[in-house]
């Protein structure tokens, strides 16, 4: 998809969710879903002239109790294709 600011082709980002889970699995399932929302109801849906983003998860770590109260990260940070790797 190509950036409007760069008319570069944006190929992924990074983002960072704070869930309550049982296990790992349901840590990962949780932070996908609150993702692939945000990719059908807000702004990136209708910025997306691409596919719906096809998730990964690079790691999951425990958090205390009152990560809740002051975590507030929603944004995505994009990268670039790179041009010296086509």
């Amino acid at each position: 998809m190509p950036s409007q600011a760069s008319g570069q082709d944006l190929i992924g980002f990074y983002t960072t969710r704070l869930v309550r889970a049982s296990s790992e699995e349901e840590a990962e399932r949780r932070a996908h879903a609150k993702v692939g929302s945000q990719w059908r109801t807000a702004e990136y849906a209708r910025n997306n002239l691409g596919a719906p983003p096809e998730l990964s998860t690079e790691w999951i770590r425990r958090t205390s109790f009152l990560d809740l109260f002051f975590f507030t990260a929603t944004g995505h940070a994009f990268y670039f294709q790179d041009a010296d790797a086509v």
